[in-house]
């Protein structure tokens, strides 16, 4: 005869675990009973033996206070259910909804997002219908829940095959394009935070006269034309590679970015010229335009005390000449 034993129950007490732990001791019990056809046990051993792997100190105490109430149950159907009115919220549902949902891609790494919808979404394995996740959810959710560039890149593939592509393959799709962009440049991995120098109390540091700032920027891409007409049919920014639907977009145009300075990306303000002499339509060439703050003028007529006429503008269209 094999010997029954149950998992330990040691993590943090939240529905997900309770949950898990539930289900791994039926699949436990139900694998014995499968092994000793000849055999049987009752209700009071099997819940006595469950309790006894209890080990994370609320549920242990709680197990301590009410282990003979919970050996008096006729099933262990009737215990589970005593174990999910003292540890599981009556609301957990909705909460484990909420939190998939509410999961966004953001700065993170494609595969801490990946492992964070997964885990998000066996909260709710158990959850009955209307709550669970079904593959073709959990496609939608991280093809349009990436970063906005990533979401691009598989967007743009052709014959995609989004409608029966399965879920493995486009997490597989997903992850090397996400590998790529780092490659290149186009995204960046967040970066670590720095481990803390411990400076021996017998030494002294001067005082600072002075204080100084310094930042890493993206290294700069440019973007192709397919990608260029996506930002701007999505009234996104060319410059920190935003959209209205990247969470914490605030309104702004490529030429007065507040850039993000958790990945890297310096803020920026429109670049203006001071003198330029350049081609009819020179200025169109720059996606974020060009101010004028100087004009060429004509030489000074002491003896009419005038200019003759000075012309202004950046472009040949809005060129003008006025006469003084």
């Amino acid at each position: 005869m094999s010997k029954l034993k149950f998992p330990k129950l040691t993590d943090e007490l939240t529905p997900t675990v309770i949950n898990r732990w539930l289900g791994c001791c039926e699949d436990t019990y139900e694998a014995w009973q499968a092994l000793n056809l000849d055999k049987s046990m009752p209700p009071r051993t099997v819940i006595t033996l469950a309790g006894l792997w209890m080990e994370e100190r609320t549920a242990a105490t709680w197990w301590n206070e009410n282990r003979e109430a919970l050996k008096k149950i006729g099933t262990w159907d009737s215990c589970a259910e005593k174990v999910k009115e003292r540890f599981v919220p009556s609301g957990w549902r909705m909460v484990a909804l909420a939190t998939f949902y509410g999961i966004p891609q953001g700065s993170s790494p494609f595969p801490e997002f990946v492992k964070s919808l997964q885990d998000a979404r066996n909260a709710l394995a158990g959850a009955g219908t209307g709550y669970t996740i079904n593959d073709s959810i959990m496609k939608n959710h991280l093809l349009f829940f990436s970063h906005p560039i990533l979401r691009l890149r598989i967007s743009g593939q052709q014959n995609l095959g989004f409608e029966t592509m399965k879920l493995d393959t486009l997490i597989a799709n997903m992850s090397s394009t996400w590998s790529s962009l780092l490659a290149e440049g186009v995204t960046r991995q967040p970066r670590a935070a720095p481990t803390p120098l411990v400076i021996p109390s017998t030494v002294s540091l001067p005082t600072p006269t002075s204080s100084s700032s310094s930042s890493i920027s993206r290294p700069f891409v440019p973007l192709t034309h397919t990608e260029k007409e996506a930002f701007r049919t999505a009234g996104g920014c060319y410059h920190c590679r935003k959209t209205p639907q990247t969470p914490g977009w605030v309104k702004h145009h490529s030429d007065s970015c507040p850039g993000d300075l958790a990945l890297g990306i310096p803020p920026r303000s429109a670049p203006s010229v001071v003198a330029a002499v350049g081609p009819a339509g020179f200025s169109s060439t720059y996606e974020e335009g060009y101010s004028a703050v100087a004009v060429v003028m004509p030489a000074y007529d002491p003896e009419d005390d005038s200019y003759s006429s000075i012309s202004t503008g950046t472009d040949d269209s809005d060129l003008g000449t006025r006469e003084f």
